[in-house]
């Protein structure tokens, strides 16, 4: 039974996600075009922690309809926001010669040099992406146009990603690959803001 209090904490969180998309966007945008390593870092490490509160949002937001699924993504989105952080972390010198002191870090800094890191974050990170947009599809939560067209950009993504495993040459960050998700963010992003999303209306009863 759908009762008020879940209605309002389900449009809430949506639209925690729909702000998180803009906001995670905006900052890694501007860290990857910053050549100052550590503020380079820092906005990187703070893109990765906002990645947590997106996944939240987006998980409590579809969670009706498939809770299960659900979970399988919010687990995706946060193994890519771990990976974030472990990379970023390692990239300031402080944190590096700590970490390099002590086995466990050592191998946390293996995993950051690890040359497909960034690639598998990105591969985690379209299954996520392709499980949330299947469910805002079948829940119907959004319109069917924007999930269906952020389904299409995350399977083109993670087939990228695979093309790159298939083919190393072949970059999975490939511009092509990427555009219609940047377009999918923003735009679900803003009707997530402002929208929220459609849920049945609370029982009478």
């Amino acid at each position: 039974m759908t009762t008020h209090n879940t209605v309002c904490f389900q449009r809430r969180w949506a639209r925690v996600a729909g702000l998180m998309y803009w906001v995670v966007l905006v900052v890694d945008l501007t860290g990857m075009n910053l050549h100052a390593p550590n503020l380079h870092s820092s906005l990187l490490l703070s893109g990765s922690l906002f990645t947590v509160v997106l996944a939240l949002g987006l998980y409590y937001a579809v969670k009706p309809a498939q809770a299960m699924l659900a979970l399988i993504a919010l687990t995706c989105r946060l193994t890519e926001a771990v990976l974030g952080v472990v990379s970023c972390v390692a990239g300031f010198p402080a944190a590096h010669s700590r970490l390099a002191g002590s086995s466990a870090g050592a191998v946390l800094l293996q995993l950051a040099s690890w040359g497909d890191a960034t690639n598998f974050a990105a591969f985690i990170f379209a299954v996520g992406s392709t499980i949330f947009f299947s469910l805002f599809l079948k829940s119907r939560s959004i319109p069917r146009l924007l999930a269906g067209w952020g389904l299409f950009a995350s399977l083109l993504a993670m087939s990228a990603c695979l093309a790159h495993l298939v083919r190393p040459s072949f970059s999975s960050m490939n511009l092509y690959a990427w555009v219609p998700m940047l377009l999918t963010e923003t735009s679900t992003g803003l009707w997530l803001l402002i929208k929220s999303v459609k849920v049945p209306q609370p029982s009478a009863n």
